[in-house]
């Protein structure tokens, strides 16, 4: 384990990645009670859903961001090669960039009908945190400080 080759994006990009996995289980959308066009039925005590319960095709660049983050870190603590780290960086910035766009996305335009969804804090902190890992694996890329 080489402590000394850990950059600050590198850092960024795996706590953002932990984190992200950990809010995507706090409540992102609050849907008002009802059935609606497609596959979507809110019953009365269930308003409030987490990103696992509201989004399907999302959570796949949620998910893989999250973990390239956590990978990114790994790859540059336990590896003696640069090979890992600077696959993990180009990957996670890569993927970064096209899950950032798609959450905004999700963001201003939420699942099901967008009268009945409210944004919550979850959703909120999510499109942050994504947007953290990216910037921390662009910023560990830029890093010409390598050991």
């Amino acid at each position: 384990m080489t402590r000394s080759k850990v950059r600050a994006g590198d850092v960024l990009a795996g706590v953002g990645g932990i984190a992200l996995l950990a809010v995507m289980f706090a409540p992102w959308y609050r849907f008002l009670e009802g059935v609606y066009v497609g596959s979507r039925t809110v019953s009365a005590g269930d308003t409030q859903q987490t990103a696992w319960q509201a989004l399907s095709l999302t959570l796949v660049p949620l998910v893989l961001v999250a973990l390239l983050g956590i990978t990114l870190l790994a790859t540059t603590v336990f590896q003696r090669t640069q090979a890992w780290p600077v696959a993990a960086q180009v990957f996670t910035s890569a993927f970064g960039v096209i899950a950032s766009i798609w959450v905004l996305v999700r963001l201003i335009n939420p699942p099901g009908p967008n009268f009945a969804a409210d944004r919550l804090w979850g959703a909120w902190v999510g499109t942050l945190l994504v947007l953290v890992i990216t910037a921390g694996a662009c910023w560990s890329m830029r890093d010409e400080n390598r050991p």
